[in-house]
């Protein structure tokens, strides 16, 4: 019968694995994680809570996770409700709910209006942009993954001013969903402070067909279903593998999300490297200034494989190469 120090494994290659081993340890990503989830349940058959596999601390408690499965004994019963013995019960939470209402046709024709005559060219009164690499879009069809290095606010309206028609109104772009924490968790919040990041949310939602991309924890598979589900509408992805703005234009080690992403959903990759946005609006600053930037996209490329962090290296030296 399969373990799951056997599945772990594959995961943590060359490390020592006991029941007392804790997943920190391992050094799993949240997106490896949830691979790490879905290969228990396609080894023992079950749908695995994810909020429960949040919870796991040890090896120990995902055997317990499994254990009915392996006919071990049943899960016992904790004094604060049940669960498996020695995790503590997953908070209460909401499930993690995504926009598809700005994909109707009536904020469709909105957007499709507003993008072209006010929104995006109020980007170009501060970025005077140059953009190359255009020709390697058009032998391809789509949907793709846009992967861009992350410098500014202004990453995402640039690089769909910078695209044609055909794209720029086909593009979901990913946004940090841990930057609008206020709007799906106001009870740690004021009212102001709700007030204001919910209206970003959903402006962002409207205008630029923006979703939240979790950094970790309960939701991830939610997110790669809801990616799956935009591509599978036709719709490409802009992501940012870095995970966040840097401060002075450097390009960061790129998270293995987006070889995960592009491997399982088997669409092909666009490296896009963005320069001199950190100089229009710097990650600290409250208003931007005119400054010359570039956008370049590369050639399309097919990711396959289960070794995600070494994809998502591929992506980040396409990047670097523009």
């Amino acid at each position: 019968m399969r373990d799951v120090a056997g599945i772990l494994e594959r995961f943590a290659p060359g490390r020592a694995i006991a029941a007392t081993t804790t997943i920190d340890e391992l050094g799993l990503s949240s997106l490896e994680r949830v691979e790490l989830m879905m290969a228990l349940e396609e080894a023992f058959q079950v749908t695995v809570d994810e909020t429960a596999f949040s919870a796991a601390a040890t090896v120990a408690d995902l055997e317990r996770l499994v254990a009915p499965l392996r006919g071990m004994p049943d899960l016992k019963v904790g004094p604060t409700g049940a669960g498996p013995a020695g995790v503590a019960p997953p908070p209460e939470g909401k499930e993690l709910v995504f926009p598809s209402w700005n994909r109707s046709f009536p904020v469709r024709v909105v957007r499709r209006a507003s993008l072209p005559t006010w929104i995006l060219p109020l980007g170009r009164i501060w970025a005077r942009m140059t953009v190359t690499g255009l020709e390697h879009l058009e032998t391809i069809e789509g949907p793709v993954i846009f992967a861009a290095n992350h410098q500014s606010h202004f990453d995402g309206p640039v690089i769909l001013d910078s695209l044609p028609p055909r794209w720029r109104y086909r593009v979901a772009p990913a946004m940090m969903k841990e930057f609008f924490n206020p709007h799906f968790f106001p009870e740690r919040y004021t009212r102001k402070e709700w007030f204001t990041n919910s209206l970003n949310y959903y402006l962002s939602s409207f205008f630029f067909n923006a979703f939240p991309l979790t950094q970790g924890g309960a939701g991830t598979r939610q997110t790669l279903r809801y990616i799956g589900e935009l591509v599978g509408d036709g719709y490409s992805i802009l992501i940012f593998p870095e995970g966040r703005r840097t401060d002075a234009g450097e390009i960061a080690p790129f998270l293995p999300g987006v070889g995960m992403i592009a491997s399982r959903l088997g669409v092909p990759v666009v490296p896009v490297r963005l320069d001199g946005l950190e100089k229009v609006l710097p990650r600290r600053a409250n208003f931007p200034v005119v400054s010359h930037a570039r956008c370049a996209f590369g050639p399309p490329m097919l990711l396959t494989g289960n070794d995600y962090g070494a994809l998502a290296k591929r992506v980040e030296a396409a990047v670097r190469a523009l």
